[in-house]
């Protein structure tokens, strides 16, 4: 539970990556709306600057609103372009000129960020229903995601235009040392016993594993013609599912052959996938197409099907997140400036939840 005033956040510095990112990349938005920052997974923002990682106050920041039904959990969503991290109905902090991705440490006791704009994971301890102190690793260019290990020291970062993950030591907050992986890692995802990490590497068609005891490169699982970029995996391990952004397929990957059994058609230019509680059903947020995917992984996690495939997302969907409970998907619609909600009982669209001060929602979080 997280409750209390937040420890109000500074500024960061922008790194090195700059809003030149969107000139270069105006050739392969086509093909990967959501990229930005240095070849990056960024939305347009205000213009940046080249700095390093430092703290700045600044002013509050408006609530986002939280809807009735949703008020049992704690809801957090990163904006792309305002660099603030909201708790629905409860409070906002900025954090940097961009922030992306979200993340827990294992013991729910750290709420992580990465600050894309300045090449830093940060981290706000959640104890005694405030947010306490404040950490922040520098990590590779223009991070992405994160996985905690369940040890609790060690995160590994995917640096989008680094081609690389950083290995940070979770009780010091420095960079232990650098993974060079496939072209572009985005996604990762921890198997269950925490041995290893999955990532998805949209620049280089294939999914690293990496070994987390050595901090190693272990394999790498080729998806030939591919841009992996979200990733998820079954609740016993055996399984890791793969979004292609480029073909709108769900790519199905044995975990203990390292190779690709299957795919199947799911939307156009998947973005995120949430895997539901009860470890029966991925939801795959479909950008290209405005869409969630509901696939059945419950009678044979091998072999998914697609249950239902639910519209009324606007603006590239791209952030997806399940409550504890299973009830509600929320889903982040960066260029539609909203989040949708999805009520699980019938695969129905709830009003969506806007504000003006929302302005390019791009990971979404659900705790308890």
């Amino acid at each position: 539970m997280v409750g209390g005033e937040w420890l109000r956040r500074g500024e960061h510095a922008r790194g090195r990556c700059r809003l030149a990112w969107w000139a270069a990349l105006v050739s392969v938005v086509a093909m990967l709306p959501l990229l930005a920052a240095c070849n990056g997974d960024v939305q347009p923002g205000p213009a940046q600057t080249q700095a390093s990682c430092a703290a700045a106050t600044s002013a509050p920041e408006p609530v986002l609103p939280r809807p009735a039904e949703l008020a049992p959990y704690h809801i957090f969503v990163t904006d792309l372009e305002t660099g603030n991290v909201a708790e629905l109905g409860e409070r906002t902090i900025h954090v940097a000129q961009s922030v992306h991705g979200l993340g827990l440490s294992a013991d729910g006791k750290t709420l992580l960020v990465t600050d894309i704009s300045g090449n830093c994971v940060d981290g706000f301890a959640l104890a005694g229903g405030a947010l306490g102190a404040e950490h922040e690793a520098p990590v590779g260019v223009s991070p992405v995601h994160m996985v905690a290990t369940l040890d609790g020291k060690t995160l590994f970062v995917t640096n989008f235009a680094d081609q690389t993950v950083s290995v940070v030591n979770a009780a010091t907050w420095q960079p232990e040392k650098t993974i060079t992986v496939p072209a572009r890692p985005h996604g990762i995802v921890l198997s269950p016993d925490g041995r290893w990490a999955y990532v998805a590497c949209n620049g280089g068609a294939a999914i690293a594993v990496i070994d987390t005891a050595s901090a190693t490169l272990a394999a790498t699982v080729p998806l030939p013609g591919a841009q992996p970029y979200g990733i998820a995996i079954s609740a016993d391990g055996r399984y890791v599912y793969a979004s292609d952004n480029l073909t709108g397929r769900l790519f199905v990957i044995d975990t203990t052959q390292r190779k690709l059994l299957t795919d199947i058609e799911v939307g156009l230019r998947p973005a995120l996938i949430a895997r539901s509680p009860d470890g029966k059903t991925l939801y795959v947020a479909n950008g290209g197409a405005a869409t969630v995917s509901v696939v059945d992984i419950s009678k044979d996690p091998a072999l998914p099907t697609v249950r239902a495939t639910i519209p009324g997302m606007s603006g590239y969907p791209h952030g997806i997140a399940v409550t504890p409970d299973g009830r509600f998907v929320i889903v982040a619609n960066t260029y539609g400036q909203s989040l949708s909600v999805i009520d699980t009982s019938n695969d129905t669209v709830l009003p969506p939840i806007t504000s003006p001060d929302l302005k390019y929602p791009n990971d979404v979080l659900i705790t308890g």
